[in-house]
């Protein structure tokens, strides 16, 4: 019993392949219309579905489609020059054959598909047991799609078919005639104009340390290493990092504008909070609760980019950079409870100056989606330093000691951007 089942069910599927006879030769990227007129061109005048009913075949099989309108292409089929080429197509409708060799040559024909704009063409010419199918819209003189559906004497049901076979893609709304036209002349994406203003705002987040991957220890060791004795003692005060720490993480706003997509400017905000190198061995911190400084760094990059539109809803653009930044330091520092009296190496503790100013060079990318929603990824090396030049007098004493006069960092940095086009 088993074995009659599996064969009547060997034999249906049998069946089924064997009566399947629709058959796509090419299908290349055209647009099906919501809301289509659907022009049905027979040229031999032997329609072989009806008109009203391939509508409703249409919309049964593609829910997007809307309310598709359709009619016969009579001016087509009483014209002797579209008559020649479809029985030419007939003739030379094929598998395996490239949609280039059946292009329309002739200037009469060429214009009259160029005349559908955004209506779309179907071509039906039966050929004994099948019909063969040809879709043509203004965009080209040769079919976008062709193949070939089982013919069928119940129009509907071939009408279904058709339908299921060549109208089963996602469709748009249609195009305005002003919108034809500059689909019309648009350039292709990598030749279109340029916008003139690119403007950009963005937040992120990123991360910096002193030591330089793939470089060796001993490069940074002396600053990394440090720590600070008596509130004001370090082996060396030539860099910040000596004094706070030099790996953290930073939160960043910042703001842009690209002109002609070439050039740029951009201001940014960086905020960080670097605890003191303390010496934990030392007894006198025995009345500190903690001790830290918000870093906060104001600077402004010039950018050289350029932008590569990979897909329409992606464009990326590399980018390079250069730029200054000032930096400023917040101490927040706090006694433990129940300390009344600071000691007095607290009270001259070390203190930073007033400001730092340094550089930033750097590359990096924007990935842009939807022409709007970005994501910035950069890499760079930032500095920071004070400028000690003084013209020297004969009462000059011995020099004080420098703190922060050079201080250097690398940095990563990831930020989501929204970009607006003028």
């Amino acid at each position: 019993m088993k074995k009659l089942l599996a064969i009547q069910l060997f034999l249906v599927l049998f069946l089924a392949i064997c009566t399947q006879a629709s058959d796509v030769y090419f299908d290349s990227r055209w647009t099906l219309w919501k809301d289509a007129t659907i022009l049905i061109w027979a040229p031999e005048g032997n329609n072989p579905v009806n008109t009203s009913d391939f509508c409703l075949s249409l919309r049964r099989n593609n829910t997007g489609i809307g309310e598709p309108k359709c009619r016969e292409l009579g001016e087509w089929e009483r014209d002797t020059i579209a008559q020649r080429y479809g029985t030419w197509l007939a003739n030379n409708l094929e598998k395996g054959l490239p949609s280039a060799y059946l292009r329309a040559r002739h200037p009469g024909m060429a214009a009259k598909i160029q005349a559908v704009e955004d209506n779309i063409v179907l071509y039906l010419n039966p050929q004994g047991k099948f019909i063969q199918v040809a879709i043509f819209d203004e965009t080209a003189q040769e079919p976008k799609t062709a193949g070939i559906v089982k013919a069928n004497n119940d129009k509907i049901a071939l009408g279904d078919d058709i339908a299921s076979t060549f109208f089963s893609k996602r469709t748009k709304r249609r195009l305005t005639k002003e919108e034809r036209l500059k689909q019309q002349t648009e350039p292709d994406d990598l030749y279109k104009e340029v916008p003139n203003l690119r403007v950009w705002a963005g937040a992120g987040i990123g991360y910096s340390q002193a030591h330089f991957p793939l470089t060796p220890d001993n490069w940074t060791s002396s600053h990394t290493k440090s720590r600070v004795r008596n509130y004001r003692i370090t082996k060396d005060s030539v860099s910040l990092w000596n004094f706070i720490e030099d790996d953290d993480a930073f939160l960043s706003l910042y703001a842009g504008l690209t002109w002609h997509g070439f050039i740029g400017i951009e201001l940014m905000y960086r905020y960080s909070n670097r605890d003191m190198k303390i010496d934990k061995a030392d007894t006198v911190y025995k009345e500190l609760d903690h001790w830290n400084f918000g870093q906060h760094d104001i600077g402004l990059n010039v950018l050289l980019s350029m932008t590569y539109p990979i897909t329409p809803w992606l464009d990326i653009t590399p980018l390079a950079f250069l730029g200054f930044q000032y930096s400023f330091y917040n101490e927040d520092i706090e006694l433990k409870d129940g300390v009344k009296k600071p000691s007095r190496a607290y009270q001259y503790r070390i203190q930073f100056e007033d400001a730092y100013k340094g550089a930033l060079i750097g590359v990096g990318g924007q990935f842009v989606f939807k022409k709007h929603y970005g994501v910035d990824l950069r890499a760079g090396i930032s500095s920071r330093g004070r400028d000690l030049y003084e013209a020297p007098t004969p009462d000059a004493g011995k020099a004080p000691t420098t703190i922060g006069k050079s201080t250097i960092d690398c940095f990563v940095s990831m930020g989501l951007e929204y970009h607006w086009t003028l």
